[in-house]
This record gives structure tokens, sequence and C-alpha cells, in this order.
């Protein structure tokens, strides 16, 4: 026995001395960067939310989101967002490691993945191009020092970089499963485009709490406004002062080999840089990825949308046969919508139902406006008008959107939701009116009269409802884990708070079934049978339970 031990001893400091061994020697080389005159010392604190450096600055509204106008170029615009966006970075890099931590709780196996992460992306930062690096560069100076052990400030950020990628990579996690739609008319008498997306690339309440509206006027380039987070330089979400809008959706990747561009590094380059769809896809065309991607564009010159798909091996362009594009999380154009990947993803998650209602309800619309845009982006139920519960994944608002973000690209009008999800107050932004932002002293940027109110379920007693049911989620969770008993009335209130919800039932019977106690682990699954089920695999997984505890 002892000897074992001795052995298995040895063989972890082996692992751990080869990990730091190769980590340690995996530093990104610094891109050359010009001299730049941005200096700490220049920042102007307002108010403990309000803060200035040069024409630059950083402001929160009454609601709760952050607003940033940033101006220069690469290197200056990297430091200024630094400087600026100081606490957020730090803030959210804090999120995010704990929120890793919860989810690879042993010290162990976050260094293997330490190990993986490092090896993977041992040249991400070649896939980069060098004005982005030089931005990222910037940014880096004034991250943390607390997770220095992690790896260097550079390294650090660039691989956050590719956090969104790797949350597509392994959609088994279900982190991502986004719903866009869009409608354009261009006759004689109508100029409209309006489009709108739930970004559900979920990490954690806390990483959804400090957004920040961006609005970038590069040297080089177009102006542009961009929903993000702290540390962030991509793009998710945004429209250019063309009228070229973006937002990303994934589609069904493998796991990926090797490295490739971060799709949301492909999506700045198109937002910065493209006024047509024509320029999009050529834009597109020249990085490689190492995920799939859907990138919905919509474009004021071209007056249409399109969807450019791009896979690490395949690109194809999806235009929709008529004046409304939707778009959930699985291939539509020619080229791709027949690869066995594709077809597998749609008959085995809820990407196409998700599409079927929001085409049901797109094709009720008597107005198109971005208060019913914002209607359908909210909407909870299933086809038909099916009571999905709260939360499931099959529903449109699955209530764990980091943000929504709604597109008038004739207007050049944008509005942002405040946290949390798609349920508080949308702020309206007009693009055309740029030269405000950056003579902005005390006055708001956001133009109040066009806000979009708080959705009625917000302040309803079904959302708290839905929060009660998060935390004993939690709980049931925690006691199934660890195989302990959870006390009863505890049990029948997680019941009652979502009762419509499968994941309830499911949760239960693996509560019950941690414990042994078989036949309320039966009845718990056939209870989830009967409600409506995101994905074969959850289905697959009851029916095996139930087979396996039946015998």
């Amino acid at each position: 026995m002892k000897k074992r031990y001795l052995v298995a001893a040895i063989l972890l400091i082996l692992i751990l001395a080869g990990s730091w061994y190769f980590v340690s020697r995996v530093i990104y080389d610094a891109p050359d960067t010009p001299v730049s005159t941005i200096n700490s010392d220049q920042l102007v604190v307002i108010s403990d939310s309000h803060f200035r450096l040069g024409n630059s600055w950083l402001k929160r509204n009454k609601y709760g989101n952050w607003e940033s106008y940033i101006e220069g170029s690469a290197y200056d615009r990297g430091r200024t967002i630094g400087i600026l966006h100081r606490q957020l970075i730090q803030d959210q890099e804090e999120v995010f490691v704990d929120e890793i931590n919860a989810h690879v709780p042993s010290w162990f196996l976050r260094k293997f993945l330490m190990l993986g992460i490092s090896w993977f992306n041992r040249d991400l930062d070649q896939y980069i191009p060098d004005e982005y690096r030089q931005e990222i560069y910037g940014v880096s100076e004034f991250f943390a020092d607390e997770y220095d052990f992690i790896g260097p400030k550079y390294n650090r950020i660039i691989n956050y970089h590719a956090a969104h990628d790797i949350g597509h990579a392994v959609q088994n996690m279900h982190l991502v499963g986004c719903t866009s739609l869009g409608v354009w008319n261009f006759d004689d008498s109508t100029k409209q485009m309006l489009s709108g997306r739930n970004f559900d690339f979920y990490f954690g309440d806390e990483f959804a709490k400090n957004k920040i509206v961006l609005l970038c006027n590069p040297t080089e380039g177009y102006k542009y406004l961009s929903v993000t987070w702290g540390g962030f330089c991509g793009v998710v979400s945004g429209m250019n002062e063309h009228g070229l809008s973006i937002t990303l959706n994934s589609a069904k990747s493998e796991i990926p080999t090797e490295s490739g561009t971060p799709v949301s590094i492909i999506a700045r380059d198109i937002l910065q840089y493209a006024s047509t769809l024509e320029e999009a896809q050529s834009i597109a065309n020249q990085y490689e990825s190492f995920v799939s991607e859907l990138f919905t564009i919509s474009s004021l010159k071209d007056q249409k949308m399109a969807v450019i798909e791009k896979a690490p091996t395949y690109t194809g362009i999806y235009y929709p046969s008529s004046d409304t594009l939707i778009v959930t999380n699985h291939y539509q154009s020619p080229e791709l919508k027949d690869l066995p990947i594709n077809t597998e993803h749609m008959n085995s998650s809820e990407s196409v139902d998700r599409m079927t209602r929001t085409r049901e309800l797109t094709n009720r619309l008597q107005e198109v406006t971005p208060n019913t845009i914002v209607d359908i982006l909210r909407n909870q139920a299933g086809i038909a008008g099916k009571d999905l519960g709260m939360g499931n994944p099959k529903a449109i608002n699955q209530l764990l959107a980091h943000h929504a973000v709604i597109f008038d690209n004739v207007e050049k009008c944008v509005w942002v939701s405040n946290y949390p999800f798609q349920e508080n107050v949308f702020d309206a932004y007009d693009l055309d009116d740029f030269g405000k932002w950056s003579d902005l002293k005390d006055t708001v940027v956001t133009i109040d009269s066009l806000s979009i109110e708080a959705d009625p379920f917000y302040t309803s007693e079904a959302f708290q409802q839905f929060k009660q049911f998060k935390v004993l989620k939690s709980q049931i969770t925690y006691y199934t884990q660890e195989r302990s008993k959870m006390d009863s009335l505890e049990v029948r209130q997680f019941i009652q708070s979502n009762p419509e919800y499968y994941e309830t039932h499911r949760l239960v019977g693996n509560y019950y079934a941690a414990l042994g106690e078989k036949q309320k682990a039966i009845d718990s699954y056939y209870l989830a049978l009967e409600k409506d089920i995101a994905y074969l695999e959850d289905r697959q997984f009851i029916n095996k339970q139930i087979k396996e505890l039946s015998e």
C-alpha cells in the first residue's frame, strides 16, 4: 500500500512539474507597440461611477449598465480601456476565475485544465491581427497581479478571448444557445430594417452584471457600438456607423484539435472594417476559426440580411427567401445545412424548436417595432404557446441571457437590455449622434424617450418564484453530490417553484437516486418525461435511470 502511494506521489510530482515547465514556456511575445502618451495620472475621477481620460470616458447609467466612449489608435485604445475600465476588468477576471473554480473544484484537475489550454492555445496570439493584439496588450498592462499564478497578464487576456469559443466547442454543457431574428422592408413608401437577439452565453449571474455599452472611435476603420464586458476586445453584438450590424450564434462543432482565430475577433474585424455583406464575407474568408459560428449580418447599404456560416473547414452564406431572417444554432446555407453534424444537432437539441417558435411569433406581427421585437425576445412559451416551465432551453427567453439587443439599421439606433437578462429596461442609443459621445461632460447619452420598459414578468411573483427555484436548485444539486438528506419541505418547495420544467423533476429524481430511494426517483423521472424535454441526451439519461433503478 505504501509503495502504491509513493508511486502515485512521484507521478503527481512529475505531472505537476511537467505542467509548470510547459505552461511557463508558453508565453506569447508582446506585439511591437508605439510609444503611448496615455497614462494613469491622466485619469479624472468625477464620481465612483464616472471617469474621464482625455475625450474618453466611462460612466454607469441609472439602470445599471456601464457606458463608455473610447477613441484613438490600437495601443492607445488598449491603455485607455485598461485605465478607465480597470476595476471592471479586475472584477470580471475574479468572477471568471471563481466560476471556473466552482465548475472544477479540484485543484489537480485545474492544473490539468491549465496544461491542456496552454498546449491547445500555444500559438493563439498568432491568429489575431496585430491591431487587436496591440489593443489587447494595452489592456493587459492593467490586469491585476492577483492571478499571475495562472499565467502572464497578456497570456491570460488572449486566452480569455477564446473562452466564448470553448463554450461553443463544449455545447454538451449547454453554455450557449442564442436566438436572433430580423425583418426588413424597402419599398416606395417604407424603409425599415429591424433585428434583435438574445446573447445566451451563461457563465453565472455575476458574469452578466457589469455589461459595457462601448462606443469605439478607432483611428482606422469605422465607428461602432458593441455590447461587451471588462477586458474583452472582441465583438458579440454590435452595429457600425454605416448601419451594418453583426451578432454571433454558435453552431455545433466537433471538439477542436488545433487553435484558430476567436470568432469574436473575426466579428470585431467585420464590424470595424465592413460596410456591406460582400466586405463582411471577404473578411470572414480570411480567417481560420477553430469552432463553427453563425455571423448574422444586417446591411443597410445592401438593404438585406444574411448569415455567414463559418466552420473550421467550410464557409457558407444563407440568404432567406423572404424579408424575415431567423437564426438559432444550426446551419441553413446550401453549403452546410446537410452536414451530418448539423442534422444530428437539429434532431437532438432545442435549436429547431426555438426557430419554429420565433417564426410562429414573427408571422403574427401586425407591425414591426423595437417593442414588438422585444416582446418576442422575452417570450418564455414553447411552440403553440405551450408552458415549458421557467428557464427551459426550448424557450426563446431562457432567463439566462448575458444581454439582449435590438438594432434599427435605418435610424442607426440600438437598444440594450439592463441586468438581469432581457427583463429590465432597454436603453436606446443613437449612432448618428456620435459627436455627443466624445463631447460628454455630465449629460446622458441614452434617449430616454425611446427606452423600452421592463417586462411585467420582472416585477411579478413568478420572477420571485424563479429566483427561489435557482437557489433551491443549487441546494438540491449539492445534497445530491454529497448523498445527504435535504429538508423534505425544501424539496417540495423546489418542485412547486417550477413544476412545468422537466429539469426540476429530473434533479429531484437524481437526488432520490443518490439516496437510494428508488421508487421516489422513478416517480420523479416519469414526471420529467411528461414535460417538454430540450435535449435528446436528457431523455435518454432519464430512461436509462428508470431502467437501472427498476432492475
